[in-house]
């Protein structure tokens, strides 16, 4: 057990000495043991497996802002990873758009993971590049003066690259990663000139597998997120546990810390796997709706296999 103490320790400098953050900017999602790809470039291939999916999350479903049109966060992202075994690396892609009101935002990212075995064990490191776009409908706020030939009207927009990096080690009962993404810092001018920038923020995921009876696998798990300058205001945590039986149906219930109790379930199905999420907010109720949903559609190509060529027999040769 001597390296995963020694990784251990490394993510937990790293993430006590990276540079400075005062907020939180990305989107979130209950379903986070699926959608580690989001969070952590080295995680790309880690099911060893072809995979395409699909996470729609619908937050605070029902809120309405004071001028009636809705405003609730709404998130859709899709991922793809494909292991590529012969080089001990894979490669993944995501894109997501998420809206929030007036606001919004589309990135696509590429992202590439390199592997080394240790001991029956996995370490990745994985590094992310790929650009963010950020708007502002300007139609959809209210003014107190309308007509103010200083207020912007229409849709204003904004791309910038971004970068991140990260670490994933994954052994037979246990996992843990770190991440930190907007390295780079991107700044997006929308107004005037003002600049708002997408501030560094870290990603810590931890799990651990074990199976009580045949068939049954229970995994304890955390998904921690925080500016790489630590505050307790801006500081995320969500943990609990999921069952998967005989890899064919899973459930679990989750709480993220000051906001909300949350069911997971699903099944895999052949190829595919579908699941959803249900989120029962349990803080700030009289600014936010009382639930959200999430939904999940997954498909995974079969494994290659190098078929082996057939012997040609004759009553005078074989090949």
């Amino acid at each position: 057990m001597k390296y995963p103490r020694l990784l251990l320790l490394s993510i937990i400098s790293w993430l006590g000495h990276s540079a400075i953050s005062h907020a939180q900017q990305d989107a979130q999602f209950t379903l986070f043991p699926f959608s580690q790809l989001y969070f952590n470039p080295a995680t790309a291939g880690e099911d060893g497996t072809t995979r395409f999916q699909l996470i729609n999350r619908m937050q605070w479903q029902g809120y309405q802002t004071s001028s009636g049109e809705g405003g609730a966060p709404n998130t859709l992202m899709f991922t793809g990873s494909v292991p590529l075994n012969f080089i001990k690396s894979a490669i993944g892609v995501n894109y997501v758009n998420d809206r929030l009101g007036a606001m919004g935002s589309q990135e696509v990212q590429l992202s590439y993971a390199y592997k080394m075995n240790i001991n029956d064990n996995t370490l990745a490191l994985g590094a992310r590049v790929g650009f963010q776009n950020r708007y502002i409908d300007f139609n959809k706020l209210i003014s107190r003066d309308p007509g103010d030939p200083l207020i912007p009207t229409g849709r204003l927009g904004q791309s910038q690259p971004d970068i991140a990096l990260g670490a994933f080690y994954d052994a037979t009962t246990f996992y843990v990663g770190a991440s930190i993404n907007h390295l780079n810092r991107p700044k997006f001018s929308l107004s005037g000139d003002a600049q708002n920038a997408l501030e560094p923020n870290a990603y810590l995921t931890a799990g651990y597998r074990f199976e009580p009876i045949y068939g049954l696998i229970v995994q304890p798990m955390v998904l921690v997120k925080t500016p790489v300058n630590f505050s307790t205001k801006t500081l995320s945590i969500e943990g609990g546990a999921m069952a998967t039986w005989n890899d064919r149906v899973f459930g679990g219930i989750t709480y993220r810390l000051q906001e909300s109790v949350n069911l997971l379930a699903g099944v895999n199905w052949q190829s595919f796997r579908l699941g959803g999420a249900f989120d029962l907010t349990g803080f700030g109720r009289a600014t936010k709706a009382p639930a959200s949903f999430e939904m999940m559609l997954s498909y995974a190509l079969p494994p290659f296999v190098k078929r082996k060529a057939m012997p040609v027999r004759t009553p005078r040769f074989r090949y």
